[in-house]
């Protein structure tokens, strides 16, 4: 064995910082004032150890060998670029897991067969002597041995904590060689078993500081509103301070004892809608420190949550650390795009679930305005699967790493504004060392709130606590801010605040709701109505930011987004990674557009004819911040546009004369508002917030019927209806019209079919099983798989009613030998001009144990449809329930948009709420009008119901059309939650009346 092996801190619970500097607040000193306003990599005092490292792994710690001698010859060792994280790089093998722990459940021991990768990095180095020198990894996975010129440097773990040391002594003039060890697994390892890629490697910044031996070590900045600011300072020197803003000197003094008190008169408050910012520039020894920070008070009144004494609603969204080219290494052009892309969608409050982030990242956060849930970098949620929720929380093993985790996160960003609330954790259950941390929390830091959402998970109800006892319920009460839930129905929000609820006090906060897995988000204005209708709800965070995935390319060169079970792994969670507003490239889904209706700071309704109402949500903005913009289309095209002058202050809501009032075709009266000034974040005339409103419409004339006479031909197993430049076929035995020749031009493969399946959306399919309706779906006694009905009828016959032929008869619709889905009756009413009213009455069954995904028509087109047009919601898909993006306008529709799919293929790109449809197959025009749903694919259903991946897809050398009376809406059931409201869907017993028009443009 090598000297290596003797190394054990990994394996010991007690051994989770080795020769580690205290914790501190995060800064960067400068060597001058001027200095202060670059980057951290601009400072005199600031060694960047980034860039090119030689790197070997090892599947096993037993394999590796003393890399860190001195003299250690690196053959075989790679070049890799640090930060980085080695599964992308193609070693290691990445495995998607939300829970239980990805190896053998046996705390505190780890698997001995413990991958790991040798780091070593030589760098040229002229140490000044009386200068200290400290070593900072600010992100190793799941720890880090260190070796400096041969000697031992230290041990860290806490993944998503900064590790610092002293290197002082070890550094040398000339040619240093750093070496590090970074282990996937250790003893903390039971701690980190967050919803997330398995990732390892060094995936933050490596770097030395130089600092001044009486420099300042540590400081504390605290604000009132009222503009004091008071300054805590650990240095053996005085510290000069001064704050500014915009460059001017507002007050300035001097710390000799530790602390002082500075006042800025009529401060300028800060809030996400608004983040006025200072700037405090500290002197000490030689170093320059600054910081900006602004006056803000977050507080909780009478079950409210208030920031600076006014109700806030929290619209946010959970975010991870993820890109699918470098795993967990975000550098700060991307943080800086991820956020601003977050304020350009109305997205006001981030949860960093479930560690600490960057620390650069909440200065970007101060700067473009969020209200921040800091979480700590711990979640035991294994444990629930073996010995319970709290089988690490009690052990008192692990209080002292679990304190410790607490302490890095509180020192590290106690000075950041954004944050407002501190999170313990994540799905870690309750116990002692947690409800230490709580209380170490209130004790430190009672300026800020504090949200701990699994205080009930140790045996009491969530909501009432039943079994926690009396005196733990007081703790809960007295300690925590937050009633706080994941995923709940909207039913149990309704009551949030029922008499006997053990948080009927607090604010009542989803720290996760609305899952945004696949086509998801259809219940986001369903639970925002809730939010409006009571104060004491604080809004919540959307589960989540981005799908986790990471680039590959399988064996025949094609690029896709990997993501549980690609990455070599038997034991996975499949996609349900995948669970994001946006892509992993950061294409926005819909349910990011759905996020920036719902959540918009104005809503503007027409509750009666002729008035709109504007309610400004907003905590601090009036709308004068605002162009209000009006104009009214026809036809699709503009026929008359202005402005509005419109005066609400926060909070309030105003009623508007609507500004156009006219009759048309297609007309609608659209108003948007946009921001007038620049910001951070995006440039003037921004839009953040667009609604439309259907004007009176003409009648439209009556259908031609002159003309040449129809010719009706009838066998034995069809009629045939034909006209000047048109032919229809309806097959006796199944109803259809299975043939339609326009000029010539057979334009149908398959007869037209009654469908009632989509291809599962992951809600539909659900992680949680008891949610699991597509299952039903496939399979039940009684009804069958309804990816597979059929349509039969009786009775069908043909008649003459004046120059019309119509066509009709009774159906069932069911899958083979089951009972029936619906029944009813279907007419045909065809034109001399070669137009075809269908009407269908029907009703579903009322023993159906399920509502239905879809209910309408299949049309199999023999070619592709080209220049497809329509009069609906759009321009991005929209669902009965994802609908308050959508806009009702005159779109091009483009069947499979990349831009709408999803990774995984599942039912996208419908639109509800569509009056008319024009297509063109094989060079003919063909119009639907009615009132339907559609969409468009050149790949059929069960194709993709069955596809893995979007490069999985083959499409068909024609096209598919469905067109729905109804589609039923989408809701967020993938991890919990709501199926989509009752409203929303196709329920049992329903009475269908469907009447849908076809056109061929002759």
């Amino acid at each position: 064995m090598g000297a290596i092996h003797a190394y054990t801190f990994h394996r010991d619970p007690a051994a989770f910082r080795v020769n580690e500097l205290e914790p501190r607040a995060y800064f960067i000193p400068f060597e001058s004032e001027a200095a202060c306003a670059g980057s951290r990599e601009q400072s005199a005092f600031f060694t960047s150890l980034n860039g090119s490292w030689r790197f070997r792994y090892c599947p096993s710690f037993l394999d590796m060998d003393d890399f860190y001698a001195e003299g250690y010859p690196c053959d075989g060792f790679e070049t890799v670029q640090v930060p980085e994280v080695w599964q992308t790089h193609g070693v290691g093998g990445a495995q998607y897991q939300t829970s239980p722990y990805p190896f053998i459940f046996d705390p505190p021991h780890v698997p001995p067969k413990n991958p790991c990768a040798a780091y070593v990095r030589t760098f040229d180095f002229d140490p000044l002597a009386g200068k200290r020198y400290e070593l900072h990894l600010e992100g190793k996975d799941s720890c880090a041995y260190i070796w400096l010129n041969g000697g031992f440097v230290g041990y860290g773990e806490c993944p998503h904590g900064d590790s610092a040391f002293d290197v002082t002594q070890q550094l040398r003039k000339g040619e240093n060689r750093l070496c590090i060890l970074v282990l996937k697994w250790c003893s903390g390892s039971y701690l980190d078993d967050q919803d997330k890629i398995r990732l390892s490697g060094l995936f933050r910044d490596v770097y030395i500081l130089a600092r001044e031996k009486a420099g300042l070590a540590d400081f504390r900045i605290r604000t009132r509103n009222d503009g004091r600011v008071h300054i805590a300072a650990k240095a053996e020197a005085d510290v000069s301070v001064v704050v500014e803003r915009e460059g001017r000197m507002l007050c300035e003094g001097m710390i000799t004892d530790g602390e002082g008190e500075l006042w800025v008169e009529q401060p300028r408050l800060w809030s996400a809608e608004d983040p006025q910012l200072y700037t405090l520039r500290m002197g000490c020894a030689g170093e320059h420190v600054c910081m900006r920070f602004g006056f803000r008070e977050a507080a909780v009144r009478d079950g409210v949550f208030m920031v600076n004494n006014r109700p806030v609603k929290l619209y946010g969204v959970n975010r991870h650390d993820s890109m699918p080219d470098t795993g967990y290494v975000v550098d700060m052009e991307r943080m800086r795009s991820e956020l601003v892309l977050m304020k350009q969608h109305n997205i006001n409050a981030i949860r960093t679930a479930h560690y600490p982030n960057d620390p650069r990242f909440y200065a970007l956060c101060d700067e473009l305005g969020f209200y921040v849930m800091s979480e700590a970098d711990m979640e035991c949620h294994g444990c629930a699967y073996v010995d319970g929720w709290d089988r690490i929380i009690g052990d008192p093993a692990y209080a002292p790493a679990i304190h410790d985790r607490t302490v890095r996160m509180y020192e590290a960003f106690k000075n950041m504004t954004c944050i407002c609330i501190w999170s313990l954790g994540n799905e870690s259950g309750w116990g002692e060392n947690l409800r230490r941390e709580a209380a170490y929390l209130r004790a430190e830091d009672p300026h800020r709130l504090l949200h701990y959402e699994g205080w009930a998970a140790g045996g009491g109800d969530a909501d009432t606590g039943a079994s926690l006892g009396a005196e733990e319920i007081d703790f809960i009460r007295r300690t925590f801010d937050f009633h706080s839930r994941m995923y709940p129905t909207l039913e149990a929000m309704g009551h949030a605040f029922d008499e006997g609820a053990i948080g009927g006090g607090m604010p009542y906060l989803m720290c996760e709701y609305a899952h945004a897995m696949g086509n998801s988000c259809g219940d986001l204005r369903f639970y925002d109505e809730i939010i409006q209708s009571d104060a004491r709800y604080a809004g919540g965070f959307v589960w989540e930011w981005c799908d986790h995935a990471l680039s590959l390319t399988d064996e025949n060169g094609k690029a896709f987004f990997g993501y549980g079970g690609d990455f070599g792994e038997t034991i996975h969670k499949a996609n349900i990674c995948m669970d994001g507003a946006v892509a992993p490239d950061r294409q926005p889904h819909s349910a990011l557009l759905e996020m920036k209706a719902v959540f918009a700071p104005v809503r503007v309704t027409m509750l009666q004819p002729g008035v709109l109402h504007f309610a400004n949500r907003s905590a601090f903005t009036d709308l004068s911040a605002y162009e209000v913009l009006w104009s009214a289309c026809f036809e699709g095209k503009e026929t008359a546009c202005g402005t509005l002058n419109v005066i609400c202050a926060p909070g309030e809501t105003v009623q508007v004369p609507a500004p156009y009032t006219g009759v048309g075709v297609d007309g609608v009266l659209y108003i948007r508002l946009r921001t007038k000034a620049r910001s951070a974040w995006a440039e003037a005339g921004h839009e953040i917030a667009a609604f439309s409103f259907a004007l009176a419409q003409e009648e439209r004339a009556p259908r031609h019927t002159q003309g040449k006479a129809l010719c009706v031909a009838e066998t034995a197993a069809a009629y045939t209806v034909s006209g000047e430049g048109f032919s229809y076929v309806f097959r006796k035995d199944d109803g259809a019209l299975s043939a339609m020749q326009v000029s010539g031009k057979q334009l149908l493969k398959r007869p037209m079919a009654l469908g009632c399946f989509r291809a599962p959306t992951d809600n539909d399919d659900a992680f949680a099983l008891a949610n699991n309706i597509a299952q039903k779906w496939r399979m039940t006694f009684e009804f069958g798989d309804i990816a597979y009905t059929e349509w039969t009828l009786k009775d069908f016959c043909c008649r003459m009613d004046g120059p019309c032929a119509v066509i009709s008869g009774a159906f069932i619709f069911a899958m083979q030998g089951r009972k029936p889905l619906s029944t009813g009756t279907i007419e045909y009413r065809i034109a001399p001009d070669g137009s075809i009213r269908i009407e269908q009455k029907a009703t579903l069954n009322e023993a159906l144990p399920y509502w239905l995904p879809r209910y309408g028509y299949v049309f199999e087109f023999a070619g592709p449809l080209r220049d497809m047009e329509y009069f609906g919601y759009g321009p991005a898909e929209c669902y009965e329930d994802k609908r308050a993006h959508a806009l009702l306008g005159r779109y091009a529709y483009l069947p499979d948009d990349p831009a709408g799919a999803y990774e995984k293929p599942q039912e996208s790109g419908s639109h509800t709420g569509t009056k008319w449809l024009s297509v063109k197959a094989e060079g003919e025009t063909i119009r639907f009008s009615g009132d339907f749903s559609f969409c468009a694919s050149g790949c059929d259903v069960h194709s993709v119901a069955h596809a893995r991946h979007r490069k999985d897809l083959v499409p068909a050398e024609g096209m598919y059309l469905y067109i729905d009376y109804r589609m039923s809406g989408v809701g967020s059931a993938s991890c919990g939650g709501q199926h989509p409201v009752p409203s929303c869907r196709l329920n049992p017993g329903e009475r269908i009346d469907f009447v849908l028009e076809m056109e061929p443009v002759l």
